[in-house]
């Protein structure tokens, strides 16, 4: 897959997944991850991490592009990603720790952070690694459907 079917796919979703906001936009809600700069900054109005990925990655320039999400700085799209594609909920409530235990350690909850601000550390390494975000990449560069994107994430 490519990023404009990665797209197409996360127009069909609802904000909520099963009923509930995404983990990724309650870590937003809640002053976790970047603050920011960004896609914050280039926009007027506050985006949810589906409209914040769609912006991205749906411009012309990247959309025949195949996925590199894991390069990506940003801990609430990375959460985004993992969370469509399947990874089970406590993986991504784990990795969501990760981000809230580093802020509170080093008092950067509630303040303003680019999307580099754990760009480096040990705790983003860890944090990308609960998420399996690698292996998502991986699967979702190879599959022909988002159906087979989840079906393999799961088995992760």
């Amino acid at each position: 897959m490519n990023n404009r079917e990665v797209c197409e796919y996360i127009q069909t979703i609802t904000p909520y997944n099963n009923g509930e906001k995404f983990i990724a936009d309650t870590c937003v809600d809640k002053g976790y991850g970047q603050t920011c700069g960004g896609y914050i900054t280039s926009n007027s109005k506050a985006m949810t991490q589906q409209e914040h990925f769609l912006y991205y990655y749906g411009s012309e320039r990247k959309a025949e592009c195949k996925p590199s999400y894991q390069y990506l700085r940003c801990p609430q799209l990375l959460l985004y990603v993992a969370e469509i594609a399947g990874i089970p909920q406590k993986k991504l409530k784990n990795a969501y720790e990760i981000i809230k235990n580093y802020e509170t350690d080093n008092k950067i909850h509630n303040t303003n952070k680019h999307g580099n601000y754990l760009w480096g550390k040990s705790e983003f390494k860890a944090f990308k690694i609960e998420l399996r975000i690698t292996a998502i990449v991986r699967i979702i560069k190879d599959a022909k459907s988002w159906d087979e994107v989840i079906k393999q994430t799961r088995e992760l």
